[in-house]
């Protein structure tokens, strides 16, 4: 028998773990060389759309008034995937949605899986990112309508297209695809993720008699959480079984998160966000610009102040601060602010980057010795 696969995409509503609802669904039927078949449709959730997901997709509930419901299409999906294995750029969350919605109408959809994301990950190790958005970007595929399912659909075709070319042995196809019986989580893992936020912040993995395992930074701590407790890697499995509690912390402001996390982990995370600063940039570092000076973001939604210290081209404190008078006197302003015991060069990268990108938000104050 010939395999088969069905690239599909969805969207869906976002909202507490195992209760999403599907909102849109792409799915193209595909032989190894050619599109056979293929299926598209928006489909009414009977639930409501998260507001952060009607912002990314544009898909709203009135939108969906008149949509089919899944159980007026679950016939035709059915059809189109027949002795297919499940192909989707992050499959951990296609097909958990795609089987959370037969599961309701009582119908066992199980299939073999297949990630794009981890098959681009051994198949161009050298990408910068595995997202779906860069690696497109960079492998010159054209994409149209980002973030809804026809056009993420399409992309996640040609993408796989390529990757199949690459895996000249299908030694790496053969491994990657998975039966996928065990997928939901446990009733204790869903609870620990539904009381979750879904903004962003630092979260604390904490074991048997509060032995931290994890600590991790996030711009949706619920979502980046989620996928975690859903993978099914060997170290994310052992992380989801020793996990007996979660602490959050909410930051909001990107620059002070990733300095924060950088600190309490002590530089053994990387942040593939941050920017390598160019050699031209480099002559005219804003950290070498003075010998003793503070950078001040202000926050526009509270009397916050987050500074940072700077003291002979590196950065030495940093922390949050309300008061003026704080920030004018040196050694009641160190008392305030954290001390960077160990010196990466990654903390003037992430200070020189942000403040490239919008110096208005930012002001300079010198000091004195």
């Amino acid at each position: 028998m010939n395999r088969y696969f069905a690239i599909l995409d969805i969207e869906s509503t976002g909202g507490a773990y195992n209760e999403e609802g599907i909102t849109e669904i792409a799915i193209h039927k595909f032989d190894g060389s050619q599109e056979i078949d293929y299926f598209q449709s928006l489909i009414n959730p009977e639930r409501e759309i998260q507001e952060f997901v009607v912002k990314l997709t544009g898909i709203s509930n009135k939108m969906l008034k008149n949509a089919p419901k899944f159980y007026e299409v679950a016939k035709r999906i059915i059809e189109i995937t027949k002795d297919c294995v499940i192909v989707a750029h992050n499959t951990s969350f296609d097909y958990r949605i795609l089987k959370l919605e037969f599961d309701r109408l009582g119908y066992d959809f199980t299939k073999e899986t297949l990630c794009t994301v981890e098959l681009s990950q051994k198949l161009i190790p050298e990408a910068d990112s595995h997202s779906l958005g860069k690696l497109v970007k960079a492998l010159g595929i054209a994409v149209s309508n980002r973030h809804r399912a026809s056009g993420d659909a399409q992309a996640t075709l040609e993408l796989f297209k390529i990757l199949l070319q690459k895996d000249a042995t299908k030694e790496i196809s053969k491994s990657l695809i998975k039966k996928n019986e065990h997928f939901h989580l446990s009733q204790k893992q869903i609870d620990l993720i539904n009381n979750l936020s879904e903004k962003a912040g630092i979260y604390y993995l904490y074991g048997k008699e509060e032995n931290l395992l994890y600590t991790g930074q996030s711009k949706n701590i619920k979502t980046t959480l989620s996928k975690k407790f859903a993978s099914k890697s060997k170290k994310d499995m052992s992380l989801q079984k020793r996990t007996k509690h979660i602490i959050e912390q909410l930051i909001t402001n990107e620059l002070f998160r990733n300095i924060k996390f950088i600190h309490e982990t002590n530089g053994r995370f990387n942040l593939n966000a941050v920017k390598k600063i160019s050699p031209e940039n480099d002559k005219i570092r804003l950290l070498d610009k003075h010998k003793i000076f503070l950078v001040i973001e202000k926050e526009n939604t509270s009397a916050q102040n987050y500074i940072y210290f700077i003291e002979n081209g590196a950065l030495s404190y940093f922390g949050v601060c309300k008061l003026n008078y704080q920030i004018s006197k040196i050694k009641i302003l160190k008392k305030n602010l954290i001390k960077i015991e160990q010196h990466l060069s990654i903390y003037g990268q992430l200070i020189e980057q942000k403040f490239k990108e919008n110096p208005e938000k930012y002001e300079i104050q010198l000091l004195e010795d």
